[in-house]
């Protein structure tokens, strides 16, 4: 197997299309956007089949350990509301994904019971952005206020659309676009009001405490917080003997992070895109995280060769 290294996405696309790889990349900027779909297709019409893998979360989480008006939950629940988390989909996440009220596509290794958070905010658009400026008002805060926002130079896409939504709400985010190296300083501090977050949700529901825990127990966590409930939800759904258990205590946890505390926005699901040619047989496509299944065990190209 011979792995061609490019950081380019549009020099990894041109490979594929003259025939120079069988595959493409996993990786950010490497996903494939409907644009370079129809590129594909146009030039290589049923010679080429996508892979779809369930990726990663965009959202937005507070510092609610720096001083500011995000310290205010009516703040923070105002934020969420306002967001237009349906246009995501083609600003930030290349066209692919899904957000409320739908709760992702098939994946038989996934119980749908335990993803709830979707289930949140299912009125139009006009009446949750009313209810935000009444939030906003009540806070003392409606003629807005400016927050930082901790944004990667590697995906600056997420941190424009932010900008743009919240500039209506009379929010302005001031981004803070930083190289890999301050990123990975950073996340894990606490010098920003914001950011999105790093890593991502365990399969696990007691694996997400990494990410939605305490930061002082858990400094790379999105919201950096200090809520010793959240501790309590953890310790109950740990010692939880039954799935039925375990579900309501889950279900519990997210209602009371997303929308009671709203210490994270939960705003779209991505799906990663993948190329590969036909002849490509055996692939195991992993139903999400696109950092497994990559050793191509049991891959062969049947180009009809004797």
């Amino acid at each position: 197997i011979d792995y061609i290294i490019t950081d380019d996405p549009v020099a990894m696309d041109i490979a594929f299309r003259t025939g120079r790889l069988d595959g493409g990349a996993r990786g950010f900027g490497h996903y494939l956007t409907e644009e370079r779909i129809r590129g594909y297709v146009r030039d290589l019409g049923d010679k080429v089949f996508f892979a779809q893998i369930e990726g990663g979360t965009f959202r937005l989480a507070f510092n609610v350990l720096k001083p500011g008006p995000w310290q205010d939950a009516r703040v923070r629940r105002a934020i969420a509301l306002w967001i237009d988390k349906k246009a995501a989909i083609p600003a930030v996440l290349g066209g692919f994904g899904w957000t409320s009220p739908s709760i992702a596509p098939q994946n038989p290794l996934k119980d749908k019971r335990f993803v709830v958070w979707p289930t949140f905010d299912l009125a139009p658009l006009e009446e949750k952005r009313a209810e935000a400026k009444r939030l906003m008002a009540e806070a003392g805060y409606l003629g807005g206020f400016a927050m930082g926002h901790l944004s990667r130079a590697q995906q600056p896409l997420g941190g424009q659309f932010l900008k743009d939504q919240l500039a209506g709400l009379g929010i302005d985010l001031q981004l803070k676009i930083v190289d890999e190296g301050e990123w990975n300083e950073a996340r894990v501090g606490l010098k920003y009001d914001s950011q999105q977050g790093a890593l991502s949700v365990l399969p696990i529901p007691e694996g997400t405490e990494g990410v939605y825990g305490r930061f002082s127990k858990s400094p790379d966590a999105y919201s950096k917080h200090e809520d010793i409930k959240v501790d309590e939800y953890y310790r109950l759904l740990r010692e939880a003997t039954t799935t039925a258990q375990r579900i309501e205590v889950w279900r519990q946890l997210q209602k009371y992070l997303f929308v009671e505390q709203t210490y994270i926005v939960p705003i779209a699901e991505a799906i990663y895109v993948v190329p590969y040619r036909t002849y490509v047989k055996g692939l195991v496509i992993p139903p999400e995280d696109g950092h497994t299944h990559t050793d191509f065990a049991t891959v062969w190209l049947d180009k009809g060769e004797k």
